[in-house]
């Protein structure tokens, strides 16, 4: 099982954020790489936490950053993808995998096979940030700032175009061993294909080893901590 970390960027700066409404500054975004590489991560997803209020400055300008980042560790990107120029301008990114949340939740085929004809299909992955309340689970829309009931997604549409799929507990983030299993448990995808994080802790691992969880991605706390991933390994 892989141990990375997410990083939450935009605008220039990472964040530290907790239960996805409180968002605290790390700093740049090539420090806060430099750090996690470091650590030894296994990889790094660096998510834009889009909530309506993205531009096509501000991408753009992400995107340029981005471009000139130095890493040996594998990094995902994801945050704001909803066209194919957009795909077209992170061609040459020093990325694998592109995260995907809103085209999955309104099923943008168009989009999701322009890119794997680009990237291919193991470079796709699909974020589902969600949050359950009394065994209901809901998942995030970035596009209206709202969450959807569980029910009303094409899970049959994300298991074919998603490489693998990532269960963010927005509730729980920024907080340890608070994962909420049930997020895996009841959808029916092969537990080889989730990667989870939000509120992950040394408790969270071993249930996500038990479960053969594909990953972990631990919060951007991680940097408060330099042997945490190597704890996490160990877990």
């Amino acid at each position: 099982m892989r141990v990375g970390a997410t990083v939450l960027f935009w605008d220039g700066f990472c964040y530290q954020s907790y239960g996805w409404n409180q968002m605290r500054p790390l700093g740049k975004l090539q420090g806060v790489i430099d750090s996690l590489e470091a650590y030894q991560c296994d990889e790094i997803s660096i998510i834009r936490p889009i909530r309506e209020n993205d531009t096509e400055e501000t991408f753009t300008r992400d995107i340029s950053t981005l471009r000139e980042i130095n890493s040996m560790t594998p990094l995902s990107f994801g945050g704001g993808l909803r066209s194919v120029e957009q795909i077209d301008f992170l061609h040459d990114l020093p990325i694998e995998r592109l995260i995907f949340s809103s085209a999955f939740l309104k099923q943008d085929k168009n989009l999701i096979e322009y890119t794997r004809k680009l990237f291919g299909h193991q470079a796709i992955q699909c974020l589902l940030p969600f949050s359950i309340d009394k065994q209901v689970i809901k998942v995030f829309n970035s596009e209206d700032n709202s969450y959807l009931y569980y029910d009303e997604l094409n899970m049959d549409f994300i298991d074919k175009y998603a490489n693998e799929i990532i269960l963010f507990d927005t509730k729980n983030e920024g907080f340890s061993n608070c994962f909420n299993r049930h997020s895996y448990e009841h959808i029916e995808i092969d537990n080889k294909k989730i990667v989870i994080s939000g509120g992950i802790g040394e408790e969270s691992v071993k249930l996500a080893k038990k479960d053969n969880i594909a990953s972990v991605l631990i919060e951007n706390r991680v940097l408060y901590n330099e042997y945490s991933i190597k704890e996490y390994k160990n877990a």
